[in-house]
C-alpha cells in the first residue's frame, strides 16, 4: 500500500484556515484562541463536560482549566457542576458569546466557500462523507 499523505494535507489545511481566519476574527475583535475553545464547545454539545472540551482540543483538562476561568470571567462561558455528577464542570455559551460566534460566522463561511470553489456537488458531498469517516476513526480508538 503506497504511504499516505492524509495527516500531512490535514496539517497544511489546519495551517492554511488557521492563517486566513486568525486575521479576520482579530479584526472583528476575536482572538484566535477564544475562537477556538468556542467553536470547540458549540461543536461537543450544550452540556459538554470541560474534559470533553479538552479531549477535543488536544490538551489535558488541567491544562484548559486557566483558559476556562479567564473565559468565564470575561463572560464567554459558563460553568456549571454537572446535575448527574457534582465532580464534572459542564461548559455552555453565554448569550453574548452564541452572538459573537454568530457574528464572525461569516468568517467561516467565507473560508468554507473558498476551500470548496473547485468542488462539484458530488466531489464536496463525498469528500464531507470521507472526512467524517476519518474522524470516526480517530474517535473510535485512545
Amino acid at each position: 500500500m503506497p504511504e499516505s499523505q492524509i495527516g500531512p494535507l490535514i496539517a497544511t489545511i489546519y495551517e492554511l484556515q488557521s492563517s486566513w481566519l486568525e486575521p479576520r476574527l482579530k479584526k472583528s475583535g476575536m482572538r484566535w484562541t477564544t475562537f477556538q475553545l468556542l467553536a470547540t464547545v458549540m461543536a461537543a454539545g450544550d452540556g459538554a463536560s470541560q474534559a470533553e472540551v479538552a479531549r477535543r482540543l488536544g490538551v489535558a483538562p488541567a491544562t484548559l482549566s486557566e483558559s476556562v476561568h479567564a473565559h468565564v470571567d470575561s463572560g464567554h462561558l459558563l460553568q456549571e457542576p454537572s446535575p448527574g455528577d457534582r465532580r464534572k464542570k459542564i461548559l455552555r455559551l453565554t448569550p453574548s458569546a452564541k452572538k459573537r460566534m454568530g457574528e464572525v460566522g461569516k468568517h467561516v463561511r467565507e473560508l468554507e466557500s473558498r476551500m470548496s470553489r473547485s468542488l462539484q456537488g458530488q466531489e464536496l458531498s463525498d469528500l464531507e462523507k470521507m472526512l467524517e469517516k476519518v474522524v470516526e476513526n480517530l474517535e473510535g480508538e485512545p
